[in-house]
């Protein structure tokens, strides 16, 4: 009997639980309701409360507005943040909506958009906005994040433990030969947090650890072990600021210490931080921040490191709540470097931190000897060629000419790197420097040292660009002769896309286009015989054909399953009549002829689809090899057409992933979005087009006009021979002279400074101007002014003597600071 009562309840009680369960997936929520759950601050009710709105009323504003904050607030799906923030603020629905739509671009690590977004919002924002002090750190945050993106490190994720903040230390296992991460308690009896983290060397005679400052906050001490117990706690001179510093894990160099701190001048929140002792000084260097994907803009934690076993550990809650972490272990040996960053999606995927594809480690024992699974392959170099293809060696490039321009690429990037890193110690120097003298010799130092390294990134950029433009020419080559093999080493990254069946255009039709394109097309054949070659022209040609196509197509599609009720016999369809064709007999089922419909209508929007991506791939290689061969004009809106138009193509690709399955209406939805990319980019064309050739730095050749041989210019009669006109580079040479003598004006920069330069060495010098630096307290000083590079460079002496050591000649155009590049120096 009393076992009987207890399967009773037992089976009440899931009987309830499951009634409850099932009605909190069908409960319902008012506007009015969702809206005072999220003003009461229940941010994770309010959420479900706005998705359940928001599947009857996708478009509605506010809804829109509110889902978006409350995804931030969770810290849930920020890629579907920025969507409905980004429509909400289109549609007006806030100036406030600036603010969360730039938190959500600046932790999905779009740090650009994060940027502009919070400038929006700061210039309507009133005094007494309280979001103005977070939107002004927050936006110093992404500049610093922007600053970092260029280059950034690509970790194999072996493990991804998600564990309470308390429970930390259960995820980390390093071996007793790099020494012990536990908590105070284990170690200290009294006068620290007991579960603060502190570190204990492999030898048990050194202990770092963080302490409550008197006023707020902790700072990094270390303690030594003496024969008669242990010294006193000495802080870390070098590393303690005014804001937090924890988690101290020293590498068994006994040099490099790693540690946790909340410092300004990071991406956010807690960052990670690596500094190096120096014995001379007895103080560490300046710390580095360790950049992404270490950091992100929420808070890391805790790196450690077992060089033996070359396995590192780190923690985050970039994608998790405020009481739980994500530990993420990861291989750490000498492959782990900095790489450029290839493409503006990279850096969101790498900070992703997936597992890697083939990773993996074991454990023997009792954690205390750890094996880590060997790589196939030592990677030497990530290059990605396409879209879908990556190089990792020299060999496996097809072109002798791309592989040796990448290699002088590399050649570059090494000096490049080799000059930065002496930068840093010039800075470092200066920073410990009280020698007046001594801070201006190393001012002009590294102001040279400034100038070399970012000429060279923009060397080693363009380098790169050659060496992939080469390696798919000579692809392409292979390809037409039927002579392409793909190596084994190369990594093919799996196709994202849908595999659409072949679609079938008569030939006949190839080029057909109706009225209203073609009053289209007529705009944009200036552009496109302006800025492409003649095959160019011609796919773009045929894209235009395959989206009219799928205009006709879908008007059909229309037709009939308007008709599919009455379907008339003598009806005659409109892609019969273009074709002249007879008409197909009408089917008297209705269900055929939705079907038909329906079949048509997917047809079309393939045609959309495959118009779209030609067209996008052929604007996208423009625009890329525009803003790279552009030097001097300011184009900062095929900038933002080319961000832009990939923001659209992401989010409609994100629509028709292929593990989501076939759904017509998202299709279509994708469909559009991609229109809008393309749009963007054409309007950025156009625009570049329209700009007097003469204006260009680079030559915008005609690809549609052909020059006459010298053979057929000789035959001409003599009344319709040409004037004689000068040779294209005397013409380029004209051009570029006359724009020096009107437009451009030479300058001698003498430094950039804090304070105000000496008084005695300016009354040496010509007059001077000057020239703020946006976001920071320094001004750049120029002195003189001048119409041609050689007549600057006769008072440069003059400068330097007066002392101002390290003083260049730059250029301006319109009043903006170009590139001095060889030409502008003739």
């Amino acid at each position: 009997m009393c076992k009987l009562r207890s399967f009773l309840l037992i089976f009440c009680l899931t009987l309830l639980s499951a009634v409850q369960l099932i009605n909190a997936q069908d409960k319902k929520y008012t506007a009015k309701e969702a809206l005072a759950i999220f003003k009461d601050g229940d941010y994770v009710e309010a959420e479900k409360a706005y998705a359940y709105l928001l599947k009857s009323y996708d478009r509605q504003i506010k809804y829109n507005y509110y889902y978006g904050i409350c995804l931030i607030q969770n810290n849930h799906d920020l890629s579907q943040a920025v969507k409905r923030l980004k429509y909400a603020a289109l549609k007006g629905v806030s100036r406030d909506a600036y603010y969360y739509l730039g938190r959500a671009y600046q932790l999905t690590y779009q740090f650009e958009e994060a940027v502009k977004n919070y400038s929006r919002f700061l210039k309507y924002a009133s005094a007494s906005d309280i979001r103005n002090a977070n939107a002004e750190k927050y936006k110093t945050e992404s500049e610093f994040g922007l600053q970092q993106a260029a280059k950034i490190y690509h970790l194999d994720v072996y493990a991804r433990d998600t564990v309470a903040n308390e429970a930390i230390l259960s995820a980390y296992s390093p071996s007793k030969d790099v020494g012990k991460v536990t908590v105070n308690e284990e170690f200290f009896t009294s006068g620290l947090d007991p579960q603060g983290i502190l570190y204990l060397t492999e030898r048990g005679d050194e202990v770092y650890f963080s302490m409550l400052k008197e006023e707020q906050g902790s700072n990094l001490y270390k303690m030594e072990k003496l024969l008669d117990g242990w010294s006193k706690s000495v802080p870390l001179e070098g590393i303690n600021t005014e804001a937090d510093e924890i988690q101290p894990y020293v590498l068994i160099d006994g040099a490099t210490i790693y540690f946790s701190s909340n410092r300004d001048g990071g991406f956010g929140g807690y960052d990670l931080y690596r500094a190096s002792y120096d014995a001379e000084s007895k103080a560490y260097s300046e710390p580095v921040n360790l950049g992404i994907p270490f950091n992100s803009p929420k808070d890391d934690y805790l790196f450690a490191a077992d060089e033996f076993n070359q396995v590192a550990w780190f923690a985050s809650n970039r994608e998790t709540n405020d009481s739980t972490l994500i530990v993420y272990t990861m291989k750490w040996d000498d492959s782990v470097v900095k790489n450029f960053v290839q493409d503006i999606n990279e850096v969101r995927r790498v900070a992703a931190l997936e597992l890697a594809e083939n990773g993996d480690w074991s454990m023997q024992g009792n954690g205390t000897n750890k094996t880590v699974r060997e790589e196939e392959k030592d990677n030497s170099f990530r290059f990605v060629i396409a879209d879908t293809l990556e190089y990792s060696q020299l060999e496996h490039f097809k072109s002798d000419e791309a592989s040796a321009i990448y290699s002088e690429g590399l050649k570059l990037q090494a000096q490049k790197d080799s000059l930065s890193l002496l930068m840093k110690q010039k800075r470092t120097a200066y920073a410990r420097t009280n020698s007046e003298t001594e801070r201006s010799m190393l001012v002009n130092d590294i102001l040279l040292l400034e100038k070399e390294v970012y000429g060279l990134d923009e060397k080693v950029e363009r380098t790169f660009f050659d060496a992939r433009l080469k390696e798919q020419d000579k692809i392409k080559e292979l390809v037409a002769a039927g002579r392409y093999t793909s190596s084994t080493k190369v990594k093919v990254k799996k196709d994202e896309q849908l595999n659409y069946n072949e679609i079938l255009i008569p030939d006949e039709y190839t080029f057909y286009t109706d009225e209203e394109f073609a009053r289209e097309l007529e705009e944009l054949d200036v552009m496109y015989h302006k800025l492409f070659t003649e095959d160019e022209i011609n796919k773009l040609n045929h894209a235009d054909s395959l989206f009219v196509w799928g205009n006709i197509l879908n008007l059909e599609s229309s037709k009939i399953h308007e008709g599919a009720a009455d379907a008339p016999q003598d009806s005659e369809s409109l892609v019969s009549l273009i074709r002249g064709k007879d008409s197909v007999e009408e089917q008297s089922n209705m269900q055929s002829q939705l079907d038909k419909a329906k079949e048509l209508k997917i047809i079309s929007l393939k045609l959309y689809h495959e118009s779209l991506d030609a067209k996008y791939k052929i604007y996208e290689a423009k625009l890329k090899q525009t803003l790279l061969s552009n030097t001097v004009d300011d184009l900062q809106y095929l900038e933002d057409a080319q961000l832009e138009s990939k923001e659209y193509y992401k989010e409609a690709s994100e629509l028709i992933k292929r593990d989501n399955g076939f759904d017509l209406l998202l299709f279509e939805k994708s469909g559009a979005i991609k229109r809008n990319g393309v749009k963007v980019q054409e309007n950025g064309l156009v625009k570049y087009s329209e700009v007097p050739a003469n204006e260009l730095n680079e030559e915008i050749k005609p690809s549609g006009s052909v020059p006459k041989t010298y053979q057929e210019l000789q035959g001409m009669a003599a009344e319709e021979k040409p004037e004689k006109t000068a040779k294209p580079s005397e013409v380029v040479a004209g051009a570029f002279n006359k724009e020096v003598k009107t437009k451009l004006e030479y300058k001698i920069q003498i430094g950039v400074f804090r304070n105000e330069p000496n008084a005695s060495a300016v009354a040496k010098i010509p007059p001077i101007s000057k020239v703020k630096i946006p976001n920071k307290e320094l001004t750049k000083y120029f002195a003189g002014s001048y119409t041609s590079y050689s007549e600057a460079q006769k008072d440069l002496p003059a400068v330097n003597n007066a002392g101002f050591n390290g003083a260049f000649v730059v250029v301006f155009k319109d009043g903006k600071q170009i590139n001095l590049t060889e030409e502008l120096k003739k």
